[in-house]
């Protein structure tokens, strides 16, 4: 199997800039709908309290700043993930427990409303100086995981990566959290799906092997300061805390047949957003709309739209990105007559909300997955003008 490296070479154009909406003729692109959508902003004076998982920390008040520097009476706070709120952040897939959980801890009046939000990539952070961009293959992720692989050189990374010097190294030591990471959940449900020869746990939010440690937090001070040591964490914790990130390879079969591996490179934000395409959305009986993390680089078809995400790729450069997505939700409790929660997460998956997110360091939506929050979120576009959310009181 050939292998080679991929990045992204510039960005283009929204294909309909604001001049020319009126040209676009029906169907519309979804970045036309969305931008009628977003033609105003209702502000909600008060403060909302926000659970946030403790991955997340930090994401809630980057949007809610940029909320606030419009509508100077609508504050956000966070919280941590545990504390009953009417709007709570995290960092994995709701499943129905989570929901009815959340409707019955934090709902004393109205129900619950459950969306993406936005993805994050996820990579093996490690700290061992010298060995930035190894390249880790489903196999090597799964020894690392299931705490059989321990070294370096161990064949499973070593035949991938011939250009390294992996003798003589400190032990590899995997680190891993004691509660469950949506982070743990996307990069099983990779290894589970392209390594099932190495891999049988299927897709879990706590490693059983490795050194456990109480928080996250714990986690990343133990990872910095021990060399050798490896942890599934969020691309952008890894960035922060100056620990490097292994590359990750896609398999992609050509018009020919033939299958080719190409590497993705985790410093190259344009790849996740193509990688972020790769999430399987379900609808379930009440409205609420789930994603899957984002798997396999490979867009699923109607999830992406490369002139929305304004990416060109290269003549010979195959529509593939970073492999391992995890996807955040939020979960909103839609009382009328406490309009704050829907108000903000409304601001959320608009433009500016995902664009505060993306200064954060995640990724934001796809355009074609981010319009169809706006159903359950009461985000409609009827005619030119949208229609405000009924919990919502609209602008004069």
């Amino acid at each position: 199997m050939s292998r080679k490296s991929m990045r992204t070479r510039g960005i283009v154009l929204a294909a309909c800039s604001a001049a020319l909406i009126s040209a676009c003729t029906p169907p519309m692109p979804p970045d036309v709908l969305a931008a009628r959508a977003e033609s105003q902003i209702v502000c909600q004076p008060g403060e909302v309290q926000v659970g946030v998982s403790e991955t997340l920390t930090g994401a809630m008040t980057s949007v809610g700043d940029a909320l606030t520097s419009i509508c100077p009476g609508q504050t956000v706070v966070e919280a941590p993930g545990d504390v009953a709120s009417p709007l709570q952040l995290v960092d994995r897939t709701p499943v129905p427990a989570d929901i009815a959980s959340f409707d019955k801890q934090a709902c004393a009046a109205g129900s619950p409303i459950v969306v993406p939000a936005f993805g994050y990539p996820v990579t093996i952070a490690y700290n061992e100086p010298g060995l930035e961009g190894l390249v880790m293959t489903p196999q090597a992720v799964a020894g690392i995981l299931q705490g059989t692989v321990t070294t370096w050189d161990d064949p499973v990374i070593a035949d991938a990566n011939p250009d390294f010097d992996l003798s003589g190294l400190p032990p590899l030591t995997l680190m891993a959290a004691q509660t469950p990471q949506g982070s743990v959940e996307a990069m099983t449900a990779w290894v589970a799906q392209f390594a099932p020869e190495s891999w049988s746990a299927g897709t879990v939010g706590v490693l059983a092997a490795g050194q456990q440690l109480p928080t996250v937090t714990d986690l990343i001070s133990e990872l910095t300061v021990t060399e050798g040591a490896v942890a599934v964490l969020p691309i952008f914790q890894a960035f922060n805390n100056v620990l490097a990130s292994a590359n990750l390879p896609v398999a992609v079969v050509d018009a020919d047949g033939a299958t080719q591996e190409v590497v993705v490179t985790a410093d190259d934000v344009q790849l996740y957003k193509v990688g972020s395409g790769a999430t399987n959305i379900t609808v379930d009986g009440t409205g609420n709309i789930l994603a899957s993390p984002a798997i396999g680089g490979v867009p699923v078809e109607g999830n992406f739209d490369i002139a929305s995400s304004k990416i060109v790729l290269g003549a010979d450069q195959p529509l593939v990105g970073w492999p391992v997505i995890g996807y955040a939700h939020l979960l909103i409790c839609d009382d009328p007559a406490a309009p704050l929660p829907l108000s903000f997460a409304q601001y959320v998956v608009r433009l500016a909300g995902q664009g505060s997110l993306e200064t954060f360091g995640v990724t934001p939506m796809p355009e074609p997955i981010r319009v169809q929050t706006f159903i359950p979120l009461k985000v409609t576009v009827s005619g030119d003008e949208p229609a405000a959310s009924p919990s919502v009181v609209p602008t004069a």
